[in-house]
């Protein structure tokens, strides 16, 4: 058996059942491929869908399990032609996994066409077929017929498969948090969806059971769950929950499929939307678990079920023994231990009998830290606040700030813990204003106007002295006579002449 190169615009073959399409390619109404293992197959498939839809294939794709005259048994998968352009598509991928591919109709496939036959292949001899042999393929000086011991469904196949874990998989831009599904528990449902309202997330809630699509299910068991579909979901709030236990969240793979975050299913489930009967939703969740719920799927608005407006009578005052005013419900603001992490030191508070200390310590500080830090004397004690980490002055309580100009000791926050801004007009904390907590006394405030560089501070005032300032120039004398008098030869060994030099005795 050989095969002969098609040529351009020839119009009579060996092999029944093919016809040049209008390119002149070599092609039958079906292509035939061979893989050598299920898993071949797979590979496939999984290529295929990346590139183009599957449900154009569809009407004619048939999945068996077949054995050759040898006794090998290899996977055998027919699309239908639709056109050359998608055979050739087929072929190259085909080949990238290790399989085969041929062109046929009925019950002889030719090898399909390569780089060294552009327009395809012909059989010259086709003979007679073998008893017992359902189809046969022809390849390069051999012709292989198969034997069918089995079909595989595709959906079968595609139900088999296990999504698989992605690296990075939970971490999702703009465009993928658009439309999302929620599996949540009933018992948190109430709360996500009033978590969901209050964050003004666009959401659809319904409650299902799915079916139940093993005959080792536990029928007492409840699977119902509350089904959330949301959109444009914050980053912030998907990395919640998909830490929260009892919340699972899935993306949308196609109309009525769903696939864990994190997770991919080998085979794209959107190229294959017409496997899934439109009165079904499938959820493929982690560990080959796929929930089957009745669609198409009727949800409704959350809003709908938190927002509901009574009328309701006004509350009567409590009643207070001796007719007084009714007691406050506020609370004494307290310092307690806190509970996030340490806030980074901007300030401390020292006693004012360690001063002496703080002078000492000055002498060994940098010219960057006596900049860099302000200073103001008060009567609670010396409050120092950096413009970086204060840990250069080792004295003092260390004070860490809650928000601008408002401070509290390192590792304590304020009870009960309101927010900021709360806390700023309950203390008339202001723009202007230093407020400090302290750990055995009330608040105290501190203009900004009373704060000096800690250089400027560092230098204590010193009694400086007046000069007088005096004249050293001789005033002349009104008698002043000049006298030229005679110094001799020798003028450098004195005046011995002189009248005014005395001569010791015996000189």
């Amino acid at each position: 058996m050989a095969l002969e190169h098609v040529a351009q615009g020839q119009t009579r073959f060996f092999t029944p059942g093919v016809a040049p399409d209008p390119r002149g390619i070599l092609l039958g109404r079906y292509c035939v491929m061979t893989f050598a293992t299920l898993e071949g197959a797979v590979s496939w498939f999984r290529l295929y869908s990346s590139e183009a839809s599957l449900d154009e294939l569809m009407a004619n794709l048939t999945i068996a399990k077949c054995r050759t005259a040898l006794g090998s048994r290899e996977i055998v998968t027919q699309i239908p032609a639709v056109s050359s352009y998608a055979a050739d598509r087929a072929a190259r991928l085909c080949r990238l996994v290790g399989g085969a591919i041929y062109t046929g109709t009925s019950k002889h496939f030719v090898k399909y066409r390569d780089d060294r036959s552009p327009y395809g292949y012909d059989a010259i001899d086709i003979g007679a077929m073998p008893p017992q042999t359902d189809f046969m393929v022809h390849g390069d000086e051999f012709a292989q017929g198969y034997i069918r011991e089995g079909d595989l469904p595709f959906q079968r196949l595609l139900f088999r498969l296990s999504i698989r874990k992605l690296p990075g998989g939970d971490k999702l831009d703009a465009d993928d948090r658009g439309d999302l599904f929620l599996a949540v528990a009933r018992g948190l449902a109430d709360g996500i969806i009033r978590y969901l309202w209050r964050n003004r997330v666009d959401a659809q809630a319904g409650l299902f059971t799915p079916g139940t699509t093993s005959a080792f299910d536990d029928q007492a068991r409840e699977r119902g769950y509350m089904l959330i579909r949301v959109r444009t979901l914050p980053e912030r709030i998907l990395q919640l929950f998909v830490g929260t236990p009892g919340i699972d969240v899935f993306r949308p793979a196609g109309a009525n499929a769903a696939v864990a975050v994190g997770y991919e299913h080998p085979i794209d489930l959107a190229s294959c939307a017409s496997v899934f009967p439109p009165e079904t939703f499938h959820v493929f969740w982690p560990n080959d678990r796929v929930d089957v719920l009745p669609g198409p799927l009727a949800l409704s608005d959350i809003a709908d079920l938190t927002r509901v407006d009574l009328e309701l009578d006004k509350p009567r005052e409590p009643a207070v023994h001796g007719g007084g005013p009714a007691e406050s419900i506020g609370v004494e603001l307290k310092l307690a231990a806190a509970m996030g992490p340490p806030r980074r030191v901007v300030a401390t508070l020292i006693p004012v009998e360690h001063g002496s200390r703080l002078k000492r310590i000055l002498f060994a500080l940098p010219p960057v830290s006596l900049r860099g830090h302000r200073v103001a004397a008060t009567d609670r004690g010396i409050l120092v606040i950096g413009s970086e980490n204060l840990d250069v002055i080792p004295l003092g309580q260390l004070l860490c700030e809650l928000t601008p100009g408002l401070l509290v000791p390192l590792g304590m926050d304020v009870v009960p813990r309101v927010s900021p801004d709360v806390l700023a007009r309950a203390l008339n904390h202001a723009a202007g204003l230093v407020t400090v907590f302290t750990t055995d006394g009330r608040p105290f405030q501190v203009p900004e106007g009373a704060f000096a560089t800690l250089e400027r501070r560092s230098v204590a005032k010193m009694e400086v002295d007046q000069a007088v300032a005096v004249d050293y120039a001789a005033e002349p004398e009104v008698d002043a006579q000049i006298v030229n008098d005679a110094v001799g030869r020798f003028a450098l060994w004195g005046f011995p002449d002189a009248p005014d030099r005395k001569l010791l005795p015996g000189k």
